[in-house]
């Protein structure tokens, strides 16, 4: 044999198909990718985290929104109509007008 032959490159498959590894292999190699994007890398960790973060306060941001909206109607109705007051006054304060009386039912039970 000839010494250079040692230092040629491999010959294809008949064919020019490509070389196929054994799927063992290939699982081990997407295994070893992801044992290491989620716990080798501490960057990656924190993306994922901030994400999460980001998510829940995204959340948090619509819900203050629709109650934020629904205090501003609060506030209009407040100043602007009457019958709302003294609905309000009567339900919290249980207020009663002069010349009223207030019947008092005892529910049964």
């Amino acid at each position: 044999m000839d010494g250079r032959r040692y230092l040629e490159e491999p010959e294809a498959p008949a064919g020019g198909a490509p070389l196929k590894l054994p799927k063992n292999i290939i699982y081990i190699i997407v295994g070893a990718i992801i044992f290491l994007f989620l716990f080798g890398n501490a960057g990656s960790r924190k993306l994922v985290r901030r994400f999460w973060e980001i998510y829940k306060l995204k959340g948090e941001l619509e819900q203050l929104k629709k109650e934020n909206a629904l205090l501003k109607k609060e506030i209009f109705l407040l100043q602007n109509d009457p019958s709302y007051v003294e609905r309000i006054t009567r339900k919290e304060l249980g207020l009663i007008a002069p010349g009223e009386v207030e019947y008092r039912l005892k529910r049964e039970e």
